[in-house]
């Protein structure tokens, strides 16, 4: 089933963004430069830790608390997209460090200012008939008002399971799904990242892309060959089947990583 897709109107888009490559943060490169060298990497920030599954908050109260102010619109594709980022309140986190929508938030944004990302589309345009797609990129900002194109959310696993069942998407406890416009994160695997990520934080990224990948109007695609990239909307953590796995839409080099599209 092609998943629904609705894109805001487009708008003059800013120049010369900075793009902050890594996974983590790896280098910083500006894209006013068309052979840029690297800028001296900044101390990377301790990995985060797997939280135990016993101490996964299960439930929370159903109702979301909204990532306060806006930021800089991130790239320079055709189509703007505007996002709103909330997390689930009511949440017991006993041992866990709370995520608040804040953090949530700056996470998020902090995809969009790596160039793998999709807010890299502008450098390599993307042309998809089969999901109507021509000649696509975009560009994105994170707003707190009523007014946004897409929402994403971060909510327990009961939460997650409940919502996106309604609309006949089995989560398990620890999927994702996106329903309309609104992404629904799982907190289980944004603590834990999943069995084949190479870290908390490349999960992280991958799960964004993969979910926003659904807004733009991309369904799942498969392997393109053994030794090869995983394209971001390959369901990776259900296995690779050969290819290697891969957070990010874009090659560092600005390449789309695509792979045969899929009916799911």
């Amino acid at each position: 089933m092609l998943l629904s897709v609705a894109l805001s109107a487009c708008g003059t888009a800013p120049e010369g963004p900075t793009w902050r490559v890594g996974d983590p943060t790896v280098e910083q490169v500006s894209a006013a430069s068309p052979s840029p060298s690297p800028s001296p990497s900044p101390s990377p920030s301790p990995s985060l830790e797997p939280v135990p599954d016993e101490l996964v908050p299960e439930f929370g109260d159903g109702g979301f608390a909204t990532a306060k102010g806006s930021q800089e619109v991130i790239g320079t594709g055709r189509t703007l997209i505007t996002y709103r980022v909330e997390v689930e309140t009511g949440i017991e986190w006993g041992d866990v460090e709370p995520v608040t929508a804040d953090g949530f938030a700056a996470v998020i944004d902090e995809v969009w200012h790596d160039r793998r990302s999709w807010a890299g589309s502008a450098a390599a345009p993307i042309t998809a008939p089969e999901h109507g797609l021509a000649d696509a990129s975009w560009r994105f900002q994170r707003v707190s008002g009523p007014q946004y194109a897409v929402r994403v959310r971060l909510a327990t696993p009961g939460t997650v399971d409940a919502q996106c069942a309604a609309q006949g998407y089995d989560t398990g406890g620890k999927f994702s799904c996106k329903i309309g416009n609104t992404i629904l994160i799982n907190l289980r695997r944004w603590l834990q990242g999943s069995p084949i990520s190479m870290s908390v934080e490349g999960y992280h990224a991958g799960v964004i892309n993969h979910e926003m990948g659904h807004y733009l109007g991309f369904d799942h695609m498969g392997c393109p060959g053994k030794g090869e990239l995983a394209p971001a909307m390959m369901q990776q953590s259900m296995g690779l089947n050969g290819c290697i796995v891969n957070p990010w839409p874009y090659t560092v080099g600005g390449e789309f990583v695509t792979g045969p599209y899929l009916t799911s």
